[in-house]
């Protein structure tokens, strides 16, 4: 299906922009459940192991509206996306899932389906646990930005995705001591066509007192080995989560102008750090604790354009693969066209507020405001709204999301200063 530029500008500003979408529903129960901690727990179990086979899923229907500035006409789009789940849990632990996601676009007519997750948990005598295939991994402690996390294919958005994260294909594997101590691992198999382009991360995690922290690393052949620290603990009644990585050079590729000819290139600088911190606390109100949530996150990305490249408005020639379908454009419309912008990640810091009250006027209605800004060049996006679900599984959302600040910024150089979004789904 063919998407509008600007359209799909505003999806690349907002999309891979943060937070949270169902990343598989089974994903922490291979690092977090009694039976994976603890050897001793796994005894009674065993003798209470049944064979299951479960379906579960969603549907959401999707109304889309987005509002230029300088447009007479707006851009509108309509579409259903539903996801299948399938659990297939067998003794001795070994479980087997698949999500396989489908949408439909009515204007075009036309159906896209995706596998998003199906992978194989095991284990070697409730000792090393492994989980093989495409999945989706818990790795970072932040809500929106994860430096040490260099393993999943898709960045965590912050406006939320519908749907759910595309998962790595891979082998991770899980050794557990006790509960203070655990290693993890994984191997990226993906991309690989000879053994030596495997690419991996190993991290060893502790438990001290309240605080839980972890070194990490990832390498892989052609790329600079990047190390990574994290933790997470409680001051007070403030959560405190923290992740910084380290590498000698950065892996990430940018954009300069030679000569009047736009080229890619990796940055020479020497020993790049990237880290972000995330505070948040929940406030009583009324009769019920937790019910106002606040959570701030800054990141720090020391690599990232001081200055937006999608201000800059000259024409220069382009090189590289992109230059045999267009041979010329602007820096934006470059970076754009090879793939390099990554929401979020572009410039050097980066501030986030997520806020959401439960119960707001009736039970089953939750409000969400939540902001993000870029500090380089001043742009935002401000998202807020409101979502009803009830225990019979349906639920409805309102959402606006508007484009803060001056033209040609991260979150404002498609053009679109709105979008709105109405959605109504299903849980079964």
């Amino acid at each position: 299906m063919k998407i509008p530029f600007p359209l799909a500008a505003l999806a690349l500003a907002l999309s891979p922009a943060a937070a949270f979408a169902g990343d598989a529903a089974a994903e922490l129960e291979m690092f977090s459940s009694s039976e994976v901690v603890t050897q001793a727990a796994a005894a009674p179990a065993e003798a209470e192991e049944k064979k299951t086979l479960g379906f579960s899923g969603e549907a959401l229907s999707v109304l889309e509206d987005v509002v230029y500035s300088t447009a007479a006409g707006n851009s509108f789009n309509s579409y259903i996306v539903g996801n299948l789940m399938l659990d297939a849990r067998l003794k001795n632990g070994v479980k087997a899932f698949a999500n396989m996601e489908t949408s439909y676009y009515p204007r075009t007519r036309q159906t896209a389906s995706v596998l998003r997750e199906a992978f194989l948990d095991f284990n070697l005598g409730r000792r090393v646990y492994f989980r093989t295939g495409k999945q989706v991994l818990q790795w970072g402690r932040c809500y929106l930005w994860n430096p040490v996390d260099l393993i999943n294919v898709e960045k965590k958005t912050f406006v939320r995705k519908l749907g759910y994260r595309d998962g790595a294909y891979g082998l991770k594997f899980h050794v557990p001591f006790g509960t203070d101590y655990n290693i993890y691992g994984f191997v990226d198999t993906g991309n690989a066509a000879e053994d030596r382009d495997l690419g991996g991360a190993l991290k060893f995690e502790l438990l001290t007192g309240r605080t839980e922290m972890a070194v990490s690393g990832w390498a892989k052949r052609g790329r600079r080995p990047v190390f990574g620290y994290d933790l997470s603990s409680r001051l007070g009644d403030v959560d405190i989560a923290g992740e910084v990585s380290l590498a000698r050079r950065d892996n990430t590729r940018f954009v300069r102008e030679d000569g009047g000819v736009l080229e890619t290139y990796r940055k020479n600088d020497d020993w790049v750090t990237k880290a972000a911190v995330n505070f948040s606390e929940g406030f009583r109100l009324g009769e019920f604790n937790d019910r106002l949530t606040v959570t701030t996150e800054f990141f720090y990305n020391q690599t990232g354009y001081a200055k937006s490249p999608f201000r800059d408005r000259a024409a220069y020639a382009f090189s590289g693969p992109l230059a045999l379908s267009r041979p010329t454009g602007t820096k934006g419309e470059f970076l754009l066209g090879s793939g390099l912008y990554e929401p979020n990640y572009l410039s050097r810091y980066y501030a986030a507020v997520f806020t959401a009250v439960s119960r707001f006027i009736i039970t089953d209605l939750t409000l969400n405001a939540n902001y993000v800004r870029n500090l380089d060049d001043a742009s935002g996006v401000l998202s807020a709204g409101v979502t009803y679900r009830n225990l019979n599984d349906f639920s409805a959302g309102l959402l606006v999301n508007a484009l803060l600040g001056p033209a040609r910024g991260e979150y404002t150089f498609s053009g679109a200063r709105l979008n709105t979004q109405l959605t109504f789904g299903v849980a079964f």
